[in-house]
Formats: structure tokens, C-alpha cells, sequence
């Protein structure tokens, strides 16, 4: 019978090959890893490289700067002007509150009671110019913004003042406000038998849907209520239609105040999903190109080719001429390449690129931005003046990118509704507008009124070199800013003159101005008119004196001063709401408890100035026999120890601890009130005397307990006589440095010149 023999596993064979599998496996998950973070290290660099730190840099300073205001003394000569030109400012400042007291009494009467109920007035009121200003000119130079009629550019207040307009209605004013006026007219007269029936659309509705997508060269339309609505829906339908998150947007480019597209100031929320990107920059296209799978679309807003980088400029930020910049021709013309470039590189990279033309729409062009540059977006948003003069916001876009629904998943929806975002009033106006906006009338008007505005801006700007005026004029099309040409702390003031020459500014001043299309010659001369008559009187009133030879003004001296100021007023305010202020016993800064300290200018000075102090404080909180009595034994010790110090820091130490107590006994029983007296003089009140009666009794409990159980009662007594001693530096040299931060040197060595001679004088 054959014999069956039996192959024997070779299980070592078997485990050398798993092994190896297993080690090519673990091999290629780590490459897939190192590949990942190296993805993800080269996305984060090229992010890094293109994002503008401005917002964020921004946004931090929000946090931490702290506010102060001038006095009328500093207010005038916040450049470090003379006392000479200070007080001709001063005289300049106040007969410009005083015409405007006369010219519109009524107007400021009836202002006060809405500032007092309308917090968007509070607002906008609050911040027309630079914070540490802003007191006294909100006592001073009240601004109302109180209208009853409007007759082609010009405004009629209450007191019947006729003011050439140069505010645009924020952006809504492109046409003239006889022409709104007259399409809500129109626009009535076609609605109002409907009324405001909502749901049911009027029959005007798809007259204005064919009008706005033959402008706007997209699908499909969807109306809203403003400019800052419609945003949030244009951003919402991106994102909900490419499924994802991340918004691009440009440094600077304002978009309405959603915080959706809102990564600085103005913003508490954190913003995680929006990506602030630098202006006409290569390292801005390479980091699209790179996280194209993450943007839902790149956010444009073309009127930041007039401020490249920059945010809308306002009187508010005008801390120095440096802030505010205009884009040169051929910057402009580099920004019109540059649209190209990214409408290239988001075609290339499938994400939807959106223009926001909230207020360049039917204002840089007939067909807005758009056709200014030449650059269809992919979606568009209109707002102010689409509305003819009614509110509106309107979102325009291909339509794959405005669909609310999924076809594939039914419960996934954007949800994106409005109660009023069609009224039938809006719609009548939105059409008389449109077909005006759409006529070869409106492209003739177009072209008249540009051509002008360009002359105007040319011949203003040889007038103000002829009378040596450092402000120049700038546009984009009807747009315009006023550029100041050299360094200067006052530039904002020029809104005040402008107002008192008879041109209405909006609450961002000089930073954005506007000409509608109904301008006239007659309109355009009044406006050069006033502005150089403002310039010369601001000139005249001594707010751009750049000094003297000797002491000159200059951008650098300006932007230390400030940096030095907010600074100093930041740390101050820090520490006065902390502990170390009440440890330390930080004076009042103002208010009735604010001690009286003015700085000592020679040596003499100094020495009257310390004995007048000695004497208050005698006077204030040693007049009780026995408290004088305790003071003097005290004294006499100090005196002991002034010489003792240098060579026996154990015996000082415990002397002088010793006739401290003796001092504040006396105080505390016989003349309990003294410490407020004291801090009216620069002193320890009683609540400072208490942290550091705690402090000299918690110095040696802690070096106790860090000295072994070995140490006797004399050899701990060193020390704890030095830790009595740094706490006497403490609380002696840090209340020394708040009095100097406060007050300045000379007050500060004031107070410490009279506690060190104390004792001379008290013996």
C-alpha cells in the first residue's frame, strides 16, 4: 500500500510575505499622509502670501486701542503747533460754530430731539472724524440732517438754506432727484390700483425681469429689499449650489454690513469662512487656483479700483494724509487688466466670480461695472439706484448658480424669501427707471455729464495749485475724493467748511463724493466755488501750519505723536480698570476727585511747589497734637535710617516698618479722614494704605515659608527685611511711575521729591 506524503506548512514563508505587505502598505499610507500635510502646508503658505493682514490687524487694534478725547488746550495743537497758531485755530473753530448757529437755528433745535431717538444718527454722528476730536466737536460744530425739499442737486434744510449736494444719497443719486422723484410718480400712477398686495407679482414685474437681464447679461433674477440683503443671498446661493464654504473677498472692498462678508472692524463674530485676499496680486490667483475645491466665489467690488487695497476712505480714519490715497490712470488701467485676469482664473478653476455692484451699478456705465471694464461676472448684485429712488436690492446670476433647491435631495434647500422684495411700488419706479436707463438718451447723458466731470476735475485741480492749496481732486467716472497733499492732523476739519460754503456731505466727509447726472455748468462752477472758498479759509484759520524751521511739522512727527498718545492712553486706561491702579492708588483723571497738578518749570518752582504740597498736607491731616507727636518720633527714625540703609538693610528695615506703623496709627485714630485729602495731593488713600499694610504683612509669612524649619528667628530676620524691602520699591517706585505716566516727570519727582524729605520737614 503507497504511502500518502503530506506537504508540511512553511508558515515562516507566510509570515515573511504579510510582512511585506504590510510594510509596503504602512510605506504607502505614510506617503499618502506626508503628501496630505504637504498639500495642506503648500495651500496654507500660498494663503499666507496672499491674504491681506489688514482686516485682522484691524480688527485686533478694535480690541485693545481705548479712547480719549482732547481738551480744548490739546485740541488745537494735537500737532505739536505753536501756541500762536493754536489760538488763531481756536478763533477759526469757534466762528465756524457760531455761522453755524445762525444759519440754521431751526434745523439744530429740531436735530437734538433725534439724535436723542435715532441711534443711526448717534452713529453716524459720532464718527465723522477722528475719535480723540470727536467731544468737542460734537458740542460745537453740530451737524443736522434735517431736509424738506430737493430742486435738481441742491437740498433745502429748515431753515431754508439751499445746500449744492455732493453726497449721491449714499450711492442712490445717480440720475438727479427730480427724476426719482418723478419715477416713484410714474411708478405709483402704474401700481397703484394693486396697491401693496404681496405674492401676486404686478404684470410690470416681467417688463423689468427682461430690462435687467439684458444689462446685467444673466439667467435669472431675484429682488430684495437692499443692497446688503441682496449680498447675503448671492453669497448663500453660491455656496449652497458649488457646496462650499469659503468666501473670497478683496482688502478694503466694502459689502454691506452683514458680517458674512465682513472680516474687520464692525464685526464681533468670528469669522472662520471668509478670505480677505491682497488687491491686484499674483499670490491672490495662485491661492484661488489652489483652493478652488473650498470657494463658493470670489467677491469683487469694482469701485476699489479707484482704492486698491484700501477701505472706503472717511473723514473718521483721516488721522493723517497718508490714510487716504486715489488710484493713479494707470493704476486704474492696471485694475481693469487685473478683472480680466480673475475672470480668466476663475473660469479656468470653476468658481463663480460675483461683481457687487450695489453702488457702481448704473453709475460707472449704463451697464455698470461690466461694461466699464469689460468683465461679465457670473453673478451680479444691484441695489440703490435700481430702485428709482425706492429701496431695493437685486441679485442677477447664471442659473445653475440660483437654484434653492436640490433636484437629487428635497428636504436640502436654501432658504432665501422676502416679504417686500417685490412691492408693486418698487417695481413701477424700478421700470420708469430702467426704461430711461436702457434709452440712447441716458448713454448720451452718460457721456456729456463724464466728460464734463473730467473737465471740471482737470481745471479745479490747476485752480487749487494756482492758489497753492495742498488738497487735490480725483475721480472714477461721478465719483470723486478730495486728496490731501501734505502731512496734517486737521484734514477732516475741511468738511466743516465745506458745509458752512454751502456743499452737503455725507457722514464720511471729504472720502467719497458724488455729481449726479443732472449736474449743469451753473452747478459744477458753485461746487469749484465753495471748495476753493473752504480751503482758503481753513488755510487762513491756521490747520495746515507745518510749523517752523526750527520745530516743523512733519508726516513723521505726526505719526509718532499719535502712536505715543494712544499708547499712553491705552496702557493708562488698562491699568486704571485693573488691580494695580487700586493697589497702587492711580488718581482720578477728571471729574471733582482729579487732583490739581500743574508741572514745575524751574528749579525753584520745583522746591515751592513741594513745600506748598508739605504744607497742604500738614494742614489737611496733621493739625491733632498727638498725631504730630507720633509723626515726629516716626520722623526722627526715618532720619536714623536714611544712614543706616547703606550698610544694615535688617535694622532699617525693621526700624523703619516699626515707625510706619506708628505714622498710619496715628492717622487711623486721630485724623481718620486724612486719605482723601491725601490722594487730592498725589497720596495713598485708604484703600491703597490697606494693599500695603497686606503686602508688608504677606512679604515674610511667604519667605518664611520658603526658609527651612532650621532657621531661627534672627537668621530669618534678613530676609525678610529684604522682601520688606522690595515691597517698599514696589508700591514707592510704581506709584512714582503712574504719577509720571499721568502727569509727566516734573509731577511725579513732585511727589517723591516730598515723601523722601518728609521727615526733615515734619521734624
Amino acid at each position: 500500500m503507497a504511502t500518502v506524503t503530506r506537504a508540511k506548512p512553511q508558515p515562516r514563508t507566510r509570515i515573511v510575505a504579510m510582512t511585506i505587505i504590510q510594510y509596503f502598505a504602512a510605506l504607502l499610507a505614510m506617503g499618502a499622509l506626508l503628501a496630505y500635510f504637504a498639500q495642506r502646508m503648500y495651500k496654507i503658505g500660498l494663503t499666507l502670501m496672499a491674504t491681506s493682514p489688514t482686516p485682522y490687524g484691524a480688527r485686533f487694534a478694535s480690541g485693545i486701542l481705548r479712547s480719549f478725547a482732547y481738551d480744548e488746550q490739546s485740541f488745537f495743537s494735537a500737532d505739536g503747533a505753536s501756541a500762536e497758531v493754536a489760538e488763531k485755530r481756536r478763533a477759526g473753530f469757534h466762528a465756524l460754530a457760531e455761522s453755524f448757529e445762525k444759519q440754521f437755528p431751526k434745523t439744530l433745535k429740531a436735530a437734538e430731539t433725534f439724535l436723542d431717538g435715532i441711534s443711526d444718527l448717534r452713529f453716524t454722528d459720532t464718527n465723522r472724524v477722528p475719535f480723540p476730536f470727536q467731544k468737542l466737536v460734537r458740542e460745537k460744530l453740530n451737524v443736522a440732517s434735517l431736509a424738506v425739499s430737493s430742486e435738481g442737486p441742491n437740498i433745502l434744510d429748515l431753515d431754508g438754506n439751499k445746500t449744492l449736494d455732493v453726497s449721491g444719497s449714499y450711492g442712490v443719486n445717480v440720475c438727479g432727484y427730480d427724476n426719482y422723484k418723478r419715477w416713484i410718480s410714474e411708478g405709483w400712477e402704474a401700481t397703484k390700483d394693486l396697491g401693496p398686495v404681496l405674492g401676486p407679482l404686478h404684470p410690470v414685474v416681467g417688463e423689468n425681469l427682461a430690462m435687467i437681464k439684458a444689462v446685467s447679461k444673466l439667467d435669472e433674477v431675484s429682488f430684495h429689499m437692499s443692497g446688503t440683503e441682496a449680498i447675503m443671498c448671492a453669497v448663500r446661493l453660491a455656496a449652497f449650489n458649488k457646496r462650499r464654504k469659503l468666501v473670497v473677498c478683496f482688502a478694503g472692498a466694502y459689502h454691506g454690513w452683514w458680517d458674512g462678508v465682513q472680516p474687520g472692524p464692525g464685526n464681533e463674530r468670528a469669522v472662520t469662512d471668509v478670505l480677505p485676499l491682497k488687491d491686484m496680486s499674483p499670490a491672490s490667483l495662485a491661492a484661488i487656483k489652489a483652493r478652488a475645491s473650498e470657494i463658493a466665489c470670489v467677491v469683487v467690488n469694482p469701485l476699489q479700483g479707484f482704492n486698491p487695497n484700501s477701505p472706503p476712505p472717511n473723514d473718521l480714519v483721516l488721522m493723517t494724509s497718508a490714510i487716504r490715497k486715489a488710484a493713479s490712470n494707470e493704476t486704474m488701467d492696471h485694475y481693469a487688466v487685473w478683472l480680466k485676469t480673475l475672470r480668466q482664473t476663475c473660469t479656468e478653476c470653476d468658481v463663480p466670480l460675483m461683481f457687487d455692484e450695489v453702488y457702481t451699478g448704473f453709475r460707472m456705465a449704463p451697464g455698470g461695472a461690466q461694461e466699464y471694464y469689460g468683465v461679465n461676472a457670473d453673478m451680479v448684485v444691484y441695489g440703490k439706484t435700481l430702485g428709482g429712488g425706492m429701496p431695493v436690492g437685486v441679485v442677477c446670476g447664471k442659473k445653475e448658480l440660483m437654484r434653492r433647491f436640490d433636484p437629487e435631495h428635497p428636504l436640502r434647500v436654501s432658504y432665501v424669501i422676502g416679504t417686500f422684495s417685490a412691492l408693486p411700488l418698487t417695481m413701477g419706479s424700478m421700470n420708469a427707471f430702467l426704461k430711461w436707463a436702457t434709452s440712447p438718451d441716458a448713454r448720451e447723458t452718460y457721456d456729456r455729464v463724464g466728460a464734463t466731470f473730467d473737465s471740471w476735475i482737470k481745471g479745479t485741480n490747476v485752480e487749487l495749485k494756482k492758489e497753492k492749496l495742498p488738497i487735490t481732486v480725483h475721480n472714477l467716472t461721478t465719483v470723486w475724493t478730495i486728496i490731501f497733499d501734505q502731512p496734517g492732523r486737521y484734514h477732516w476739519m475741511l468738511q466743516y467748511y465745506l458745509r458752512a460754503e454751502g456743499i452737503a456731505l455725507s457722514w464720511v466727509g471729504t472720502g467719497r463724493l458724488l455729481v449726479s447726472l443732472d449736474f449743469t455748468e451753473a452747478d459744477f462752477s458753485t461746487c469749484r466755488a465753495a471748495l476753493l472758498r473752504a480751503a482758503k479759509r481753513m488755510r487762513d484759520d491756521g490747520w495746515w501750519n507745518l510749523g517752523s524751521p526750527e520745530k516743523p511739522i512733519t508726516a513723521a512727527s505726526i505719526s509718532q505723536g499719535m502712536g505715543k498718545e494712544m499708547a499712553y492712553h491705552t496702557v493708562m486706561k488698562t491699568v486704571r480698570e485693573g488691580l494695580l491702579a487700586e493697589i497702587l492708588c492711580l488718581p482720578e483723571q477728571d471729574g471733582p476727585r482729579a487732583p490739581v497738578a500743574t508741572p514745575p518749570e524751574t528749579l525753584r518752582e520745583f522746591y515751592e511747589e513741594v513745600m506748598r504740597r508739605k504744607h497742604d498736607d500738614h494742614k489737611a491731616s496733621h493739625s491733632n497734637c498727638v498725631n504730630q507727636f507720633m509723626h515726629l518720633i516716626s520722623s526722627t527714625i526715618f532720619i536714623f535710617n536714611y544712614y543706616t540703609i547703606w550698610g544694615d538693610c535688617t535694622t532699617t528695615m525693621v526700624l523703619g516698618l516699626f515707625s510706619l506703623f506708628l505714622r498710619q496709627s496715628g492717622h487711623a485714630i486721630f485724623e481718620p479722614p486724612c486719605h482723601d485729602e491725601e490722594e487730592l495731593l498725589l497720596g495713598f488713600n485708604t484703600r491703597s494704605k490697606c494693599f500695603v499694610v497686606a503686602g508688608y504683612t504677606l512679604a515674610p509669612i511667604i519667605t518664611l515659608l520658603q526658609l527651612s524649619g532650621s532657621v531661627n528667628f534672627v537668621q530669618a530676620l534678613e530676609p525678610v527685611a529684604r522682601s520688606w524691602l522690595l515691597v517698599t520699591l514696589f508700591f514707592v517706585l510704581g506709584h512714582t511711575g503712574l504719577l509720571w505716566m499721568q502727569y509727566g516727570f516734573r509731577i511725579a519727582m513732585v511727589w517723591l521729591g516730598k515723601l523722601i524729605t518728609h521727615p526733615f520737614t515734619d521734624v
